[in-house]
């Protein structure tokens, strides 16, 4: 049974920074939603137990799709996946992002998901994300605060990587290979950080977003030529979370391809549009994160996959004339 909870809805950033101040004075357990599509099956599970949550939804300035002076294209991090895969703009200007998008779960999900909640939800591992009795009886892992790793023996609590538990968000390898920078916002005013460099490779110590900030858009930059598809491995094409997601960019003559559903952290990679350059990203992707069996698939054959997909999203975008 879901725990009670008090639900709290700010309406402005100035609100929500007073109320997140608030309850860090209080010491009050507190949980962020934004769609809450991943944070909802974790309370029913009780892998989340807040005494407060804090709902996103009211705050206007965390949505809406615009084109910045500069020629950035601004998405605020409450947006929903629905209009990114609608949005005229995105169509012309980054359409692997709706492609990714449009992979995420199914249509009713997809209009309440949102892109930060996606690009922010939570890792996943087959010991972590479990029923109660199932956790109870493999005992419980550092990420629901025991002491072991189940995926790997001799991790030790507070040393990263301390938790396996692997990134399974669909649209962060299509933002990693636009160049994506996230836009995060708290008391101490607004600060920038690449995408790239977001990610802190823990299933625990999961990004750099501090405990009373919120991320309040995403920014694309503008890159006319630039050509992108995402391929994506589930057991179910769209209803599951990736066991591996690639997308795969090319600039001009140099390649950008990136990856998630493997490791704890995006693997991302490039390379110049040459002979043998779909091998060298392939291989840059398998090395960059250990692979586990943590997941349907076996071990072996989700690293196998890794240069499949690298190529199957290649002939998407002209891969045939160079590959």
């Amino acid at each position: 049974m879901t725990p009670a909870f008090d639900l709290q809805r700010p309406r402005s950033l100035d609100a929500l920074h007073a109320l997140l101040d608030g309850l860090a004075r209080r010491q009050q357990r507190f949980a962020i939603s934004a769609g809450g599509t991943d944070l909802v099956p974790q309370l029913k599970l009780g892998l989340a137990t807040p005494e407060v949550l804090v709902s996103l939804g009211a705050i206007p300035a965390l949505r809406g799709i615009t084109r910045e002076p500069d020629g950035r294209v601004r998405i605020g991090a409450m947006t929903p996946l629905a209009t990114i895969i609608a949005d005229p703009l995105l169509h012309a200007v980054a359409p692997v992002l709706g492609e990714a998008a449009a992979r995420v779960a199914s249509a009713p999900i997809r209009e309440r998901a949102t892109l930060g909640g996606n690009v922010l939800a939570d890792h996943r591992c087959n010991f972590f994300n479990q029923s109660p009795l199932n956790r109870a009886a493999h005992g419980p892992c550092f990420k629901a605060g025991g002491d072991v790793c189940h995926i790997v023996k001799s991790a030790v609590r507070g040393q990263l990587p301390q938790c396996q538990a692997r990134i399974v968000s669909d649209t962060t390898p299509a933002l990693l290979v636009l160049d994506a920078e996230l836009q995060m916002h708290s008391p101490r005013g607004e600060r920038r950080i690449a995408l790239a460099d977001f990610h802190l490779g823990d299933g625990i110590e999961r990004h750099r977003l501090a405990a009373d900030e919120v991320l309040l858009a995403i920014t694309l930059p503008s890159r006319p030529g630039r050509v992108a598809a995402y391929e994506k491995l589930a057991a179910r094409a769209n209803l599951d979370f990736p066991s591996l997601g690639i997308a795969l960019a090319r600039d001009g003559d140099r390649l950008h391809a990136a990856m998630t559903g493997i490791g704890v952290r995006p693997a991302s990679a490039r390379a110049a549009l040459a002979d043998g350059a779909l091998a060298t990203l392939g291989e840059s992707l398998a090395s960059a994160n250990p692979v586990y069996d943590q997941d349907g698939f076996p071990r072996d054959y989700r690293k196998r996959m890794i240069a499949a997909y690298v190529r199957k999203a290649a002939r998407r975008i002209g891969g045939d004339a160079w590959t």
